[in-house]
């Protein structure tokens, strides 16, 4: 028996204290009494003094001495043998897909990482305590710390390993800072770490996989025309085994089968397939399935349809200006573009000579010439068609522009701040102007001096600039990610969010979580696959799908079994938890009340 707190033995000299104040009494001295039958036993009193007498052994000094024997006890909080140690164990569990690879007519790779774990636990003993971690971007306790596992084997069941090829090191770290007080580390996973990988000396790491073969989707996407009213499904099938498989591959809508297509894969090879799929479907499922299949989450995905972003555009020039006809050429031929008024555009085509108004909502394209009076026509300037052009390449307004053989002509002096992204010499061309919160760009031109309408470079920047601006509409701009993809949508624009006192939520699989409410909304990481959707308050903002796309952990070939020992071996300690022994000091509490009463009870009976 241990004392967790041995100061509290002090209170052991309180027991010769109340011996010595119950064997030394001062007398009185003898008086001769007449009757002495009329004076019992129970009336005799002696007072303190020096003389000894024999000690009186009475029910108030059985009482005394019990009652701070008990209080002693209770200060010093004695721990019987181990009761407060337990043979403690720190897992980490590998949470790569992987591990989710289920071999023909056995368990998967995860419920023998959960045997492995169950007979290690049957070893330590009734008692132990264990810990679990699982592998990913970030270290994620799933079980502890120093649970009972019989606790940690119920929280075991919910455990689903999907995530893509990690690095393990950051939970190995936090695993050998938790394991300076275990008895023992170990680390499952379905391949043995090679030489080069950096273990912690004091970790077991445990194989549980073997080689298997696998058919898998390893890329997806869903376009939708408009026009035609029609999509396309794109998917590309990989078969990572050794042997040809011909593949069936289906897509389902609901209860509706949409195409169904059998494709030859050779051995280690992969095939693009590609299926027209009519419009407002929704939803679909299309699965890959084919004999020796080892793991099905990447043989099946979900994929939503796209929705239209319409992008509306006013052109607000004059008449007889001449970059009205380019500009209508290029508009007309994009997709989902479509003309609006000046008030309820959403990108606005206007004289340069003046910036519009500060507006958060707005897009706007400024077209030179910036002064349009005759003599300021005069005195601009014409760029040979083998200027050099200095283009800021970082922005992606200019993706793919080259200027190559252009001129640029009605070039006029610029005394708008901004900054410029596309120049020649001391000469602004393109600028986007500080100051304002308007979306602002502002051409240094006069396209009747100009071959720029007639060059690729004019169509591909008006691309350019029609995508960035529906990228900045309200509402998702993709519906279909790959797991750990950063998903980012805009929820509102201006500066003040219209529905503010409502909470924005994601939903999957029954489960939500609240959102950050902001003009531009980051989804936190997920880990899990499948369709989530976004609600603003009641209302149903979007939908998207997250799917498992990674070629590295679909590849189940590598997978082996095996140990790889410990380097240095944890010491023996027992991990200390509460002390179970709570009831035992509520219960010597309560004794020590009893004690102190029945005392009371014993004197005041004397003094009557």
């Amino acid at each position: 028996m241990t004392f967790a707190n041995p100061w509290g033995l002090l209170g052991l000299l309180a027991l010769p204290a109340i011996v010595i104040i119950h064997l030394y009494h001062r007398r009185f001295p003898v008086l001769p009494v007449a009757g002495l039958h009329l004076w019992g036993v129970e009336t005799k009193v002696r007072s303190a003094g020096r003389t000894r007498e024999r000690l009186p052994v009475t029910p108030s000094l059985l009482l005394e001495l019990l009652a701070a024997l008990l209080l002693t006890l209770v200060l010093s909080r004695p721990q019987f043998g181990s009761a407060t140690g337990v043979q403690h164990l720190v897992v980490v569990l590998d949470n790569s897909a992987s591990m989710s690879a289920l071999p023909a007519g056995d368990s998967s790779f995860r419920n023998a990482a959960i045997d492995v774990i169950d007979r290690r636990m049957d070893a330590i003993g009734r008692r132990g305590a264990i810990t679990i971690l699982l592998t990913g971007p970030r270290p994620t306790m799933l079980v502890g710390p120093a649970v009972p596992w019989d606790e940690a084997k119920r929280k075991l069941e919910s455990w689903q390993p999907r995530l893509p090829r990690h690095e393990f090191g950051p939970t190995w770290d936090l695993a050998a800072q938790l394991a300076e007080k275990a008895t023992g580390l170990l680390f499952l996973t379905d391949r043995v770490p090679d030489k080069e990988s950096v273990v912690p000396q004091a970790m077991e790491c445990v194989a549980v996989g073997r080689p298997l073969g696998n058919i898998s989707v390893s890329s997806a996407r869903w376009n939708f025309d408009s026009v035609r009213a029609r999509g396309n499904v794109f998917v590309r099938i990989e078969n990572r085994g050794a042997k040809p498989a011909d593949v069936v591959v289906t897509g389902r809508s609901g209860d509706r089968e949409v195409f169904r297509k059998t494709v030859p894969v050779a051995a280690n090879g992969s095939v693009p397939l590609e299926s027209e799929v009519p419009g407002g479907l929704g939803q679909l499922l299309v699965t890959a399935s084919a004999p020796l299949d080892g793991l099905e989450l990447d043989s099946r995905i979900s994929l939503i349809e796209p929705q239209v972003r319409t992008v509306t555009v006013a052109i607000d020039l004059p008449a007889e200006d001449p970059a009205i006809a380019p500009l209508n050429r290029v508009i007309k031929a994009l997709p989902d573009v479509q003309a609006a008024e000046l008030e309820t555009a959403s990108l606005v085509v206007s004289p340069g000579g003046e910036l519009p108004a500060s507006r958060r909502d707005l897009w706007w394209l400024g077209m030179g010439p910036l002064d349009r009076s005759d003599e300021a026509k005069k005195k601009a300037v014409d760029l040979a068609d083998r200027t050099p052009y200095l283009l800021d390449k970082r922005h992606p307004l200019l993706n793919g522009v080259t200027l190559s053989g252009i001129v640029w002509g009605g070039v006029q002096p610029l005394d708008v701040d901004g900054v410029p992204l596309i120049s020649s010499g001391s000469h602004r061309l393109l600028v986007q102007p500080a100051g304002t919160q308007t979306t602002a760009y502002l051409m240094n031109i006069d396209l009747a001096r100009s071959n720029l309408p007639e060059s690729p470079d004019w169509p591909i920047f008006l691309s350019n600039l029609i995508e960035l601006r529906r990228d900045a509409l309200p509402g998702l701009r993709q519906w279909n990610y790959r797991l750990n993809e950063q998903i980012r949508f805009r929820l509102f624009e201006g500066t003040n969010d219209p529905t503010e006192d409502q909470t924005l939520t994601l939903w999957h699989n029954g489960e939500s979580r609240p959102l950050a409410r902001s003009a531009v909304v980051d989804v936190p990481q997920l880990d899990d696959v499948g369709v989530y959707e976004v609600r603003d308050g009641d209302r149903v903002f979007g939908r998207f799908a997250v799917n498992f796309f990674d070629t590295a952990e679909s590849n189940l070939a590598a997978l082996d079994s095996g140990t790889r020992d410990a380097v240095q071996l944890v010491s023996n300690i027992d991990y200390e938890i509460d002390n179970p022994y709570s009831w035992v000091l509520l219960l010597g509490i309560v004794l020590i009340v009893a004690a102190a009463l029945a005392d009371w009870r014993v004197l005041r009976g004397k003094a009557t």
